[in-house]
């Protein structure tokens, strides 16, 4: 009987940065398209210095059947990929409308669809009763000149149909970071307050929160700010926390899977195609102050002015003429945290301040923090800290002590 020919098995080359959260994100979605599809080898090669050397050095390139490139705009790798000579189909994902595919290569790109973010951040913006817009561009050359440029004109075009115009703030060339910072300073001092912002993306959102900190421009009640990717690692440590879109990443990659298993397979693709946006994570940068949330802000402030006096149960709720249920609720549902955990948080910041401070006794620093039980808030000091109020005083004055002889 006659042997059956074994088949093949597709192998498939991922070329990812891994840097971002967007790179991570294509890679996902690549690696979940293979995995529910049989006879296909996934090899994973992440940006490195040595990535011009990769095809040659690194890679079987005469046994790899198709590559996926999610290195965005690089467009020096682009070219240096493009005259390895290779012969398999490529799919750019996550690539700029600006950059040409090569036509000596079997190849697919796919873009973002830079009119879903805009009109999410539009939206988004315009529901809160702003009546001001701006956006603050990105600062590197290959951004500015590639999807920078489409979510900036997107952004315009979305406002526009609402009957609103927009500020853009284009960073100035070839100055160093200092005189940028500087300059995005002055061109947010001229714009009318309220307003809202759709920022590039979120590294340059963080940059856009630090100014408005340094001039002293509230946010959100002065300047709402949104930035783009939903990079947690940004996000959720900005003062305050910064509201992003998430776009598609995952389903850019799995996208980027399919079409390059169709050229492969000499199906029918498209050339370009596009991917959207998943949501939007609301945080504290873009805080609506109407409502349940307009509530819960100022709880928070008022708990950080009075948590150094003893609070009876129904105060605050009074003060804010509702129901304790219900402020507890709007609280939690904004900050993730109930009104009782941030106050407890507050009062042992107060008695750290009190113990590195003062030479009040120990015994009497509670009291001063709005608490009656001294032996339960010691404990929970303790807790918190992982020493006593008294360790906690003597570690914070001996570096002090040591300074002074």
């Amino acid at each position: 009987m006659k042997a059956k020919k074994k088949t093949r098995r597709r192998r498939i080359l991922l070329l990812a940065d891994f840097a971002y959260a967007s790179g991570k994100a294509v890679a996902s979605g690549v690696i979940r398209f293979v995995s529910v599809h049989s006879g296909i080898d996934l090899l994973i090669h992440g940006h490195t210095s040595e990535m011009p050397n990769v095809l040659g050095h690194l890679i079987p390139v005469s046994e790899i059947d198709g590559i996926v490139s999610c290195f965005g705009n690089d467009m020096d790798f682009m070219h240096g990929l493009w005259n390895t000579g290779l012969r398999v189909p490529l799919v750019f994902a996550s690539v700029g409308r600006k950059v040409a595919s090569a036509p000596s290569m079997r190849s697919a790109a796919i873009f973002c669809d830079q009119s879903a973010v805009a009109n999410a951040a539009a939206g988004l913006l315009v529901r809160h009763g702003l009546l001001m817009f701006c956006y603050v561009g990105a600062r590197y050359e290959k951004a500015v000149n590639t999807w920078d440029a489409e979510r900036r004109d997107a952004f315009c075009t979305a406002l526009a149909e609402k009957g609103f115009r927009v500020s853009v703030y284009s960073p100035p060339a070839a100055v160093d970071a200092d005189a940028e910072l500087a300059s995005l300073s002055s061109w947010l001092r001229m714009q009318p307050k309220p307003c809202g912002i759709l920022v590039s993306d979120d590294i340059r959102a963080m940059h856009l929160l630090n100014v408005c900190r340094a001039e002293g421009f509230s946010v959100p009640e002065q300047v709402q700010v949104i930035g783009v990717d939903n990079e947690e690692w940004i996000c959720d440590h900005t003062a305050p926390t910064l509201t992003s879109i998430e776009i598609d990443f995952e389903g850019c990659g799995q996208q980027a899977a399919e079409t390059l298993l169709a050229m492969i397979e000499r199906r029918k693709y498209a050339r370009e195609s596009t991917f959207g946006v998943r949501r939007i994570v609301q945080r504290m940068s873009t805080t609506d102050m109407h409502g349940d949330v307009n509530r819960a802000v100022r709880a928070h402030k008022w708990l950080l002015g009075n948590c150094r006096r003893r609070l009876e149960g129904p105060e605050c709720a009074a003060v804010f003429g509702c129901s304790a249920r219900t402020l507890q609720k709007s609280y939690k549902s904004v900050f993730g945290r109930t009104m009782q955990q941030d106050l407890v948080e507050m009062r042992i910041t107060q008695a750290k301040k009190l113990l590195s401070d003062t030479d009040l006794p120990v015994c009497h620093i509670p009291e001063k923090c709005g608490i009656k039980a001294s032996s339960h808030f010691m404990r929970l000091f303790k807790a918190r800290t992982g020493m006593t109020m008294l360790k906690y005083r003597l570690s914070e004055r001996r570096p002090h002590d040591a300074s002074r002889k």
